[in-house]
C-alpha cells in the first residue's frame, strides 16, 4: 500500500517528503527544490563514510548546523531548503537527508506530468468510491487525475480532498467545528 504515492517503509521520511514537496508547490518552486535536492544528494553521498558523518551531525545539533551552513555556501542552496535542512537538524533526522533526497526525487518522478489529489477520508474508501470522485475531477481539471487516498478515523466521518495548496473540507469534524464556532458567536465565512 502507497501512501501519498510514497513507499511506506519509513513513515519519518514519507512525512517529510510530503512537506517539503507541499512548500515546493505553494512556493511554485518545484522545479528549483528538486535541482536542489539532487545536488545535496550527490554531495553528501560522495563524503566518506557519510552515513556515520551524518548520523554524528545529527545527534549534536551545533554540529549539524554548522553542516548546514557549509552545504548553504557550498551549494548556494536557497533560505527555503536551509530551513528544511536546519528542520532536520532541530528534529534530530538529518541522518535521514539521503533516503529523503531519494524518495523525494522518485516520488516527483511518478507525479510528474498527473494532477494528483490526497483524499483523506474517516473510514475505507472503495475503489467505486475512487473512481467515481477520480471520473468527476476529471469533468473539472483536463489532464491525468491521480486519488490518493489516506485514512484519519478523527474526521468521523465525509472527506477532505487536497490538491495543492487548496483544501475542500466536507468532513463531519469541520461541520462540527463550523457549528461550535456559529454557537459561540463567532464569525466565519464559509
Amino acid at each position: 500500500m502507497e501512501d501519498c504515492g510514497l513507499k511506506v517503509e519509513n513513515s519519518v521520511v514519507n512525512r517529510y517528503v510530503k512537506s517539503l514537496y507541499d512548500v515546493s508547490v505553494s512556493l511554485k518552486a518545484e522545479r528549483q527544490i528538486s535541482d536542489e535536492i539532487e545536488l545535496l544528494k550527490n554531495s553528501v553521498s560522495a563524503l566518506d563514510d557519510y552515513k556515520k558523518y551524518l548520523k554524528k551531525v545529527s545527534l549534536i545539533k551545533k554540529y549539524g548546523e554548522n553542516f548546514v551552513e557549509h552545504l548553504k555556501e557550498c551549494l548556494d542552496l536557497s533560505k527555503p531548503m536551509e530551513n528544511f535542512l536546519l528542520l532536520l537538524v532541530k528534529n534530530k533526522r538529518l541522518s535521514l537527508l539521503i533516503e529523503i533526497c531519494d524518495e523525494y526525487l522518485s516520488f516527483l518522478e511518478r507525479m510528474r506530468g498527473k494532477k494528483v489529489f490526497f483524499v483523506t477520508c474517516a473510514s475505507d474508501f472503495s475503489e467505486i468510491d475512487r473512481k467515481r470522485l477520480t471520473d468527476n475531477l476529471h469533468e473539472v481539471f483536463d489532464g491525468d487525475i491521480e486519488c490518493v487516498v489516506r485514512k484519519d478515523p478523527s474526521l468521523i466521518g465525509g472527506v477532505r480532498v487536497q490538491f495543492r495548496s487548496k483544501i475542500l473540507d466536507y468532513s463531519v469534524k469541520s461541520r462540527l467545528a463550523r457549528l461550535y464556532r456559529a454557537i459561540k458567536g463567532d464569525v466565519y465565512e464559509n
